[in-house]
């Protein structure tokens, strides 16, 4: 910010946007708000010379950068009060006082810790982040980076403009060809849309269809009749100052408290159909918002995917939701009020949304659980089958060598399972690189053009603002434009096949046929055994086929697999502007370092030098040499997942099968201790463990939608 000052300082004056925008972060004219330098504020523009020095030493800087404080709090009210300094620009003026600082610019994360229902599972945090696409690109960057990580992305928007504005369809449509086309995110979107508890009247809902308009007519003329009656009765009661004047009569006060009775009986009929209606209102404008969201989902979807729309895309969980109606109806809000709309909690939609998130946040800790079981018991099963080995037996022999060539037949007949599964993946990777290619080269010769209108719509302090910032400044976001198309058309389509389609279903069916290769070993090894004449051999074995589950072993490498092609995806950001932001940082740097006369022309002549024809090939062709290096690169850790996971269940079956003989001098009471050991104080609490687990997650299934929680802020979460 001060060098663009300085710029602007000792430079032309003919644009000064970069200076301007500065300043104002630095010092802001409204007299309600003030940010970290309030001194600032009576110096006119451009301000003297600002020495980062001081400005770092400054009194409210200097004691709160590198620090860290800690506020507490019962309830929301009183916790906003005390976070507002940190989170906003605004803060209480007291006259003939000298305005406080406010300190949200050097903030860099809150975290609110509570008793929230939502968070129970201890497996979730809500981080509020900008908008996508906010005009701040420090802002969005930081958003960006945190989309890259997030499990679950949930989208908060307005009710209202989700339904109305096109300009919010349109961010929407960006938001989620950004998501699904290169993220790989369709499981992980999230929509809330707020403001359902804002009433609205019938007559704006222009698409109701004769059914629900005949019901909500319905619904008026109750409402109407049971305005006529109480009117009538407000017009035939007596007024209760002129009946005390009136001589003492029982059978006029007993009237009088009847007609009474009857207008509270009326007002509380009439209030109670004025929520139904306002509810069911409210419930048809959110089906309307909600079915349009999901058509425009639909769209866009098959935009990339290219499928056959009779196919319908994965779910998108979409929420409209009441918050204010929710805190009034439990009191989360001291300013009581009647509530707007909704006088059943569950109709304003927090308690589902809860329950969705809790629920996420449980099968994560239960995905957890079940892991560490799966670790615990093959560990159990290999040590257990150390200390069950049978006495030494030359008659066993013959036994050893055949279950040692079947084993030896299955690696043979899985390795080439494999090799055929590989080839289809690196056939289809070639093709993805091809449309890279011819995607990346159309970019590269369009991009001369994109760097000249640059320089033709820029004033040079704008213009080396945004080198300054590596391509990135208020609303314009050079890299974003450089590598705009190359995810489009066939190249999203085929990318979009390629990781949620094809390679899906690859490795399932992979998983499938090691599996088919390891019942028809089993099968044999347990058929040779029972020609053994020692009987003890094949009971031996029938016990330890009981123990050998190749799924087990096969499904987490699986996951592993498909987690890692993910995490990989999501570090794209939905774009490749991130790659070529980091392949251009250096260039950047180098060309806003100009200075002298001429230098504007010299900035652009650099520019337009490296993105000539030969150079721009090159700088593409080079992304997308990353980007399939990266694509590599976690095909190539997934495949030696696979291979771990064979190489220890080889192990397994060859420790149950083959190796069943004693060679070690362990007697036999060490044996059969240790094998008790195991039993009681291994195998029975990891039983009792995985049916607890079991349980647990039944139990979550079938719970009702009754617990709740307070609503989130408008904004972008992301559950984490």
């Amino acid at each position: 910010m001060l060098d663009d000052l300085e710029v602007y300082r000792y430079g032309t004056h003919d644009d000064s946007g970069p200076a301007m925008d500065a300043w104002e972060t630095l010092k802001e004219e409204s007299p309600d708000y003030f940010f970290v330098y309030p001194h600032l504020r009576a110096m006119s523009f451009p301000p003297p010379h600002q020495d980062i020095n001081v400005l770092l030493e400054h009194e409210v800087v200097e004691s709160k950068l590198g620090t860290e404080e800690q506020v507490h709090g019962a309830g929301f009210d009183n916790i906003e009060l005390q976070l507002r300094p940190y989170l906003t620009s605004y803060t209480k003026i007291v006259e003939d006082e000298t305005p406080k600082s406010s300190v949200w610019h050097l903030v860099d994360s809150v975290r609110i810790y509570g008793a929230f229902d939502v968070l129970a599972s201890h497996a979730v945090s809500l981080v509020d982040v900008p908008g996508f696409g906010d005009a701040n690109k420090t802002r969005t960057k930081r958003t960006e980076e945190y989309l890259k990580t997030a499990e679950v992305v949930v989208l908060v928007a307005d009710i209202k403009r989700a339904a109305d504005d096109q300009v919010m369809r349109d961010y929407f449509a960006k938001f989620l060809q950004k998501m699904i086309r290169i993220d790989g995110s369709m499981e992980s979107l999230l929509i809330v849309l707020t403001g359902a508890d804002v009433r609205i009247n019938e007559d704006q809902l222009h698409y109701l269809d004769a059914k629900q308009r005949h019901v909500i007519q319905e619904m008026c003329q109750v409402i109407d009749r049971l305005n006529n009656t109480l009117e009538e009765l407000e017009n035939s009661s007596t007024d209760w100052e002129i009946i005390a004047t009136m001589p003492y009569d029982p059978a006029t006060i007993g009237k009088f408290m009847e007609q009474q009775r009857r207008k509270h009986e009326i007002t509380s009929q009439l209030r109670t159909e004025q929520a139904v209606k306002n509810t069911y209102i409210a419930h048809q404008r959110s089906a309307r918002v909600r079915e349009a969201f999901l058509q425009l989902y639909r769209q866009v979807y098959y935009s990339i995917s290219k499928q056959d729309t009779a196919d319908e895309p994965p779910p998108l969980p979409v929420f409209c939701v009441g918050s204010t109606d929710f805190n009034q109806l439990f009191g989360a809000d001291k300013r009581y009020r009647a509530p707007l709309v909704f006088t059943d909690p569950k109709d304003t939609g927090i308690p589902q949304l809860c329950r969705h998130i809790h629920d996420f946040g449980r099968r994560n800790a239960f995905s957890d659980i079940d892991a560490l079981i799966h670790r615990c018991t093959v560990l159990h099963k290999e040590t257990k089958s150390f200390f069950s080995r049978l006495k030494r037996d030359p008659k066993l022999t013959a036994y050893e060598d055949a279950a040692r060539g079947l084993v030896e037949r299955l690696k043979d007949a899985v390795h080439t399972t494999r090799q055929t599964s590989e080839a289809k993946i690196h056939d289809y990777m070639n093709k993805l690189e091809q449309v890279l290619q011819v995607e990346a080269k159309n970019a590269a010769e369009n991009s001369l053009d994109i760097i000249e209108t640059l320089g033709s719509d820029c004033r040079y302090q704008t213009y080396r603002a945004i080198m300054t910032r590596e391509g990135e400044w208020r609303s314009t976001d050079l890299n974003e434009d450089l590598v705009d198309g190359m995810l489009d058309g066939t190249v999203s389509s085929v990318w979009h096949d390629f990781f949620k389609t094809f390679l899906k279903s690859e490795l399932e069916s992979l998983i499938v046929a090691i599996q088919d290769h390891c019942d028809v070993a089993i099968r044999s090894i347990k058929d040779g055994a029972k020609r053994k004449p020692k009987g003890k051999i094949a009971t031996h074995i029938e016990k330890e086929c009981n123990g050998i589950r190749p799924l087990d072993m096969l499904k987490p490498a699986q996951m592993d697999y498909l987690s890692g092609i993910h995490v990989m995806q999501r570090k794209f950001g939905g774009s490749f502007k991130g790659l070529l932001r980091d392949k251009l940082e250096a260039h950047y740097h180098y060309v806003a370092s100009e200075s002298g006369t001429g230098m504007f022309q010299r900035m652009k002549d650099m520019n337009e030098k490296e993105f000539s024809s030969e150079s721009a090939q090159q700088l593409y062709a080079g992304l997308v040499d990353e980007v399939m290096s990266a694509i590599r690169t976690k095909i190539n850790n997934g495949e030696d997942a696979l291979e771990t996971a064979l190489a220890r269940l080889y192990s397994h079956i060859e420790r149950s099968f083959i190796f069943i003989q004693n060679d070690d001098i362990m007697s036999k009471n060490t044996r059969k201790k240790m094998r008790i050991f195991l039993e009681d104080e291994y195998g029975k609490p990891l039983a009792e463990l995985s049916t607890i687990a079991d349980r647990c997650r039944e139990r979550n299934i079938t719970l009702v939608d009754s617990e709740v929680t307070t609503a989130t802020a408008q904004g972008m979460s992301i559950v984490q």
